[in-house]
């Protein structure tokens, strides 16, 4: 029996058989699972936290897999989100030094997204808010409508997703402008970067749609200044991570009027607990985190290929960078 660290770390380098981890909490996990095996014939997939010998896991497949549990696989080449969201991996600190992480890319996802904040902006858009506060009022009164041209609607984030949303607002005639860490550059998209240049957007936009991923510099970038620079009566859409808005500051905002709604797909705690005050709130409107849902069918091809790049030892596609949060 092997018991000294350097035979077992030799045992492991030398072990021929490979393997997929494979971890999903979601409830169509077994769907993926086997479309997987259709994408991936003959593959050794396992599902944590029955991984088998350690050693011969050289790819995980993963969604929340819980912090640590990564560690100890001596042998992977790489580790996929199943989404485009990565902050859990990224937190996890003991994710083993060289192994290339990277998120699910798929345009399915960024076309889901423009339909949700589409129809949320065109919601907001065509005081459907207002009517049914009158409904629930039992009042019957038309209000002055509104064309998309003078409407500014301003997007937080341009990645494949923001690019993807405003591609579908500017169509739709709507003024766009979009804040980016980077300052992206789009056609037909008013761009913005910096304090400064955030400031700006949101003192101009009626509706606001966060599309930033998860990182410390956006921890609680929603919050009680950033609602008193936007127009009274603006209303808030969160797509991205729930860390990014402070939930009292947006109840505060909703209830002395200075925010005429929100819209909430992500929260900082999911599922919600039945306690919390968003529930309950007359002006927020809640989803369970389905703007942009991952799709099997499309999704099973892009991770088969992550597989395939990392075990020719060639780079996998849309890395994230640790350092960076995304």
């Amino acid at each position: 029996m092997l018991r000294h660290p350097i035979a077992l770390i030799q045992r492991q380098r030398e072990c021929s058989a490979v393997a997929i981890l494979f971890h999903c909490p979601w409830e169509n996990a077994d769907d993926w699972f086997a479309a997987l095996q259709a994408e991936m014939p003959g593959e050794d997939l396992r599902r944590w936290p029955d991984a088998g010998d350690v050693a011969e896991i050289d790819f995980a497949i993963v969604w929340q897999l819980p912090p640590g549990a990564l560690r100890s696989f001596p042998n992977l080449k790489g580790i996929s989100s199943m989404g485009a969201g990565v902050d859990g991996l990224v937190a996890d600190t003991t994710l083993p030094d060289g192994v290339a992480v990277c998120r699910l890319v798929d345009p399915i996802m960024a076309a889901r997204m423009a339909e949700y904040v589409a129809a949320t902006v065109l919601y907001y858009h065509l005081r459907q808010h207002e009517y049914a506060a009158q409904q629930a009022a039992t009042r019957w009164q038309r209000l002055p409508p509104r064309d998309a041209p003078a409407r500014p609607v301003g997007l937080l984030g341009l990645g494949q997703m923001g690019l993807a949303a405003a591609g579908a607002l500017a169509s739709l005639g709507f003024q766009v402008g979009a804040w980016s860490r980077s300052g992206v550059n789009a056609a037909g998209i008013d761009s913005f970067s910096g304090v400064d240049g955030l400031a700006a957007l949101l003192g101009r936009s009626e509706i606001v749609v966060a599309l930033l991923p998860h990182t410390p510099e956006t921890t609680g970038l929603l919050d009680a200044a950033a609602f008193a620079a936007m127009p009274a009566g603006a209303c808030v859409i969160n797509c991205a991570r729930g860390e990014l808005i402070v939930d009292d500051d947006l109840l505060a905002a909703l209830d002395a009027g200075k925010l005429g709604g929100a819209t909430l797909d992500v929260m900082r705690e999911e599922p919600l607990p039945s306690a919390h005050p968003f529930w309950r709130h007359p002006k927020i409107r809640l989803t369970p985190h389905v703007s942009s849902l991952s799709e099997p069918t499309s999704g099973v091809r892009i991770l088969a290929e992550q597989v395939r790049r990392a075990r020719r030892n060639e780079p996998l596609q849309h890395q994230v960078d640790i350092a960076r949060g995304y």
